[in-house]
């Protein structure tokens, strides 16, 4: 028996968790859910995914303990959230233990991805509302676990930067491998400042035509100014139509796009 599977049996043995991603969805949810990876994603952007993940394990350069990753951006409509469980999923098909915790307390979607409920969630676990067995919830479809933002609180960053928050992540830590946080926009709220000092790095997300360079350089001196490590960038939504790698010497004038064109790069 491995390292992971002595945190595995120790812990996960003791809780039952829901189980979701089979069934019929809510109509609203539909949209949401069908941009989350599955095996029937297509090449293109499984592959890209798999590249983020290459790449952030380079960036983390270590392989002791349970890896902490924040993933954010600068501001809303980035593809945060998606793009968080996206690398989650792809993290997970490597076969390692995967958590992923909605810390938006304020704009959660996780469990709209995940066709889940918010009834029980971090908030509630942090405000001593519910146990931590309680809100892990499991998606069989996609081999990850997870919790949800639960209710908006009147208080988020209270609750995110308070010793709770430290004490829940330790705990989790030894059962999995990889613990990812879906936190708030750097320039909105100081939410991810606070929760930068409890990962490992941050993967930061931008969006392409739609992110600016000050939007981006705000957001990256808030994080300094943190002493949060940024393991790299994610540029998301990139429109790869009019690219297409084409030769005419031994390959026919063949273009490769229809199979090799990435909507996500990793910087």
């Amino acid at each position: 028996m491995n390292k992971t599977d002595k945190r595995a049996s120790k812990h996960t043995p003791k809780i039952r968790l829901p189980l979701f991603g089979r069934g019929k969805k809510p109509m609203e949810l539909e949209d949401d859910i069908a941009n989350v990876i599955t095996d029937d994603t297509k090449f293109n952007i499984k592959e890209a995914y798999k590249t983020t993940r290459t790449n952030t394990l380079f960036a983390l350069n270590s392989d002791k303990g349970c890896k902490r990753i924040i993933l954010t951006s600068s501001i809303p409509g980035e593809g945060k959230s998606l793009t968080s469980i996206n690398v989650a999923i792809t993290f997970a098909m490597a076969n390692t233990k995967v958590l992923i915790i909605d810390c938006d307390l304020r704009k959660p979607k996780l469990h709209r991805y995940l066709g889940a409920d918010n009834k029980k969630g971090l908030s509630n676990i942090l405000g001593g509302f519910d146990k931590v067995e309680d809100c892990l919830k499991i998606s069989q479809e996609h081999n990850i676990h997870f919790i949800t933002a639960g209710h908006v609180p009147p208080n988020p960053i209270e609750l995110l930067s308070n010793e709770k928050m430290e004490k829940l992540l330790d705990t989790l830590s030894e059962t999995y491998d990889y613990i990812f946080l879906d936190t708030p926009p750097v320039n909105v709220v100081a939410d991810t400042s606070a929760l930068a000092k409890l990962s490992d790095g941050i993967l930061f997300v931008v969006r392409h035509k739609f992110t600016t360079q000050d939007m981006v350089y705000k957001a990256i001196s808030s994080l300094e100014f943190a002493n949060a490590k940024v393991l790299g960038f994610i540029l998301n939504d990139v429109d790869m139509s009019s690219y297409s790698y084409t030769s005419k010497v031994g390959y026919g004038n063949y273009k490769y796009k229809n199979y090799y064109q990435y909507n996500n790069y990793y910087y």
